[in-house]
């Protein structure tokens, strides 16, 4: 297979449309199914085609695909492997990424945002509740339908209960988005259902305000944010978000996953429940340390640069496979 496919390219019989996406592990096509239909193709990025991690993501991917049945989880339709190509068939969604619609429409009517967080957090909870987390939830994986539905994608970095660890830490750990990232998922932990939570918290809060609660000049400086930062009140964005709302998602981006919502489910409660909240019991102290104790600035800029050591090395362990397998 090309490195690149274009318009009219052929491949096992699936007439390439064009590309949708690219990103750090796959490229992603809309194409004609043999029977007229239209399809998502992914296919591994051509330089990771012979290592087993990525193989091992897409097979989980399959996996992961044909254990969901949810109208917001596109369906895995089949796993091939041609012989000059591997990739995922799976079913396409016409409609703008909710990065798109962030950036066209944000901040969002309440009434809208709170539609778009209830669904979010229903798919979320589905996912939670059939053994998968997510673990890169961001507005790039998420589509928007024509009838305002949400659709969640790419579960590539998903964990499935009970399946066996993908053999690379960095790649398997800590390949999120820092925007969204939770600060567990910083330090190079594995992250579960919570860690899902402040996701969702992140994108609904970014919905509502057209901002985020973090920001840096660059990777590093978005995840120390994470690691030590207090997030900007979402009511400093739009004094309008009554207290209620604030409480809910502010709860769901705490810094220790243990004072986060335990579940999709409990957020979205509340959420629909704002106006009659007791928000006595959502106090909590902002400068609380994460979880596992107090660490000084030192300790924690030396685990967020361990964390961007570790992306470095699996670029390089990426290039020298690559290179491995070209000069045999």
């Amino acid at each position: 297979m090309p490195a690149t496919l274009k318009a009219g390219d052929m491949v096992c019989g699936y007439n390439i449309i064009g590309l949708l996406g690219q990103g750090g592990f796959s490229q992603i096509y809309k194409a004609h199914s043999p029977d007229g239909t239209h399809v998502i193709l992914k296919f591994p990025d051509v330089s990771m085609l012979g290592d087993q991690a990525t193989y091992e993501r897409f097979r989980r991917e399959v996996a992961i695909g044909q254990k969901l049945d949810h109208p917001a989880i596109p369906h895995t339709i089949s796993f091939i492997e041609g012989p000059d190509s591997v990739f995922l068939v799976m079913e396409y969604i016409e409609g703008p990424s909710l990065r798109e619609y962030i950036t066209e429409k944000a901040p969002l009517p309440i009434k809208e945002g709170l539609l778009l967080a209830d669904q979010l957090a229903e798919a979320i909870d589905y996912l939670h509740s059939h053994g998968v987390c997510h673990r890169d939830l961001k507005p790039e994986n998420i589509i928007v339908g024509p009838d305002n539905s949400i659709h969640i994608l790419d579960f590539g970095s998903a964990l499935l209960e009970g399946s066996r660890r993908v053999t690379w830490r960095w790649a398997s750990n800590a390949f999120g988005t820092p925007d969204y990232m939770a600060p567990e998922q910083i330090q190079g932990k594995r992250g579960d259902v919570r860690t899902d939570v402040y996701a969702l918290g992140m994108i609904v809060y970014e919905m509502l305000a057209g901002a985020l609660p973090f920001e840096g000049d660059n990777v590093l400086a978005v995840m120390n944010q994470h690691l030590t930062g207090v997030p900007v009140s979402l009511c400093s964005f739009q004094p309008s978000i009554p207290a209620g709302i604030e409480a809910v998602i502010m709860k769901s981006i705490r810094r220790d996953p243990d004072e986060r919502y335990r579940s999709a489910s409990a957020f979205k409660k509340d959420l629909d429940n704002y106006a009659d909240l007791d928000l006595s019991q959502f106090q909590s102290n902002p400068e609380a340390a994460v979880s596992g104790g107090v660490l000084t600035n030192h300790q924690i800029w030396v685990r967020t640069i361990l964390v961007f050591v570790g992306f470095l090395a699996l670029v390089v362990l990426i290039v020298l496979a690559a290179y491995l397998m070209h000069h045999h």
